[in-house]
């Protein structure tokens, strides 16, 4: 019996189960996720290599309906151990989130999170059918995003969507995405004069580098053709210590504003 009972284990029928159990389901970007890993013993003993969990979200590619997933962080659970049949047992984690973790918006007709970002637990059984665990997470942008936003809307814009894209020409991260913010010119001086504004928002712990794109809006008889050949677009860089951004989210306004007049 014992030995027809590690045969069905071997090919996932009566093995082990795996629970992640996460504190809540909304984090800040930075913050400490913590939860349990819950291993439940199947019909026999079993060896659990290791367990993982992955951080993970989707981002697209300019001109293209194709998705990819990413790794945002991995985060080791577990040195092996023999989980016994019928066991129960509860392994306590806790990582904290990268900063670069994109930050997620409910839609209103899926009421699903975009971009999707989800922990996927990963437990490497030996001899047997690896097991997994999917739970979807919401993540808010830090105070310091939410300052330089607002700062950019103080001067005219809307914030209009957001999106994961492979990293455009010119930006260098360490992640194989990256998350761009669109803003749209509602009043002020640049309603007739911007198409566009897109901002990539990269902060660390003492600094955060803002890449941005102006798009200026063509006219006359050749528009058109400085369109298809990017000849309206201005892109840039320009840093920020964070303590600067929380304490006076009106210098963001004003070197946005500055920058943006260069352009004009």
């Amino acid at each position: 019996m014992s030995i027809f009972n590690k045969l069905i284990a071997s090919v996932g029928i009566g093995s082990a189960k795996v629970d992640t159990k996460i504190r809540n389901n909304y984090f800040v970007q930075g913050e400490i996720l913590d939860g349990v890993v819950e291993i439940r013993g199947g019909v026999t003993d079993q060896e659990i290599d290791s367990i993982k969990l992955k951080l993970m979200t989707v981002y697209g590619h300019e001109d293209s309906d194709r998705l990819s997933q990413a790794v945002v962080y991995t985060h080791k659970v577990n040195e092996p151990f023999i989980i016994s049949k019928g066991e129960r047992k509860e392994i306590p984690f806790a990582f904290r989130i990268p900063l670069d973790t994109p930050i997620t918006m409910q839609d209103p007709k899926t009421f699903k999170n975009v971009p999707p970002v989800w922990i996927d637990t990963d437990v490497d059984v030996k001899n047997a059918v690896d097991l997994s665990d999917v739970d979807h997470i919401s993540i808010e942008p830090t105070e310091v995003h939410e300052n330089i936003i607002d700062a950019i809307k103080v001067i005219g814009f809307r914030f209009r969507q957001m999106e994961n894209q492979k990293p455009p020409y010119g930006i260098k991260v360490a992640r194989p995405y990256i998350q761009q913010y669109e803003f749209v010119p509602t009043h002020g001086r640049y309603l007739k004069k911007l198409d566009e504004l897109e901002v990539y928002i990269l902060q660390n712990e003492y600094e955060t580098t803002i890449y941005f794109e102006i798009d200026k809006r063509s006219r006359g008889m050749f528009s058109s053709l400085v369109e298809n050949l990017n000849l309206d677009e201005h892109r840039g860089s320009v840093i920020f210590k964070n303590e600067e951004i929380l304490n006076n989210r009106s210098l963001v306004s004003d070197k946005f504003d500055e920058i943006i007049q260069s352009v004009l």
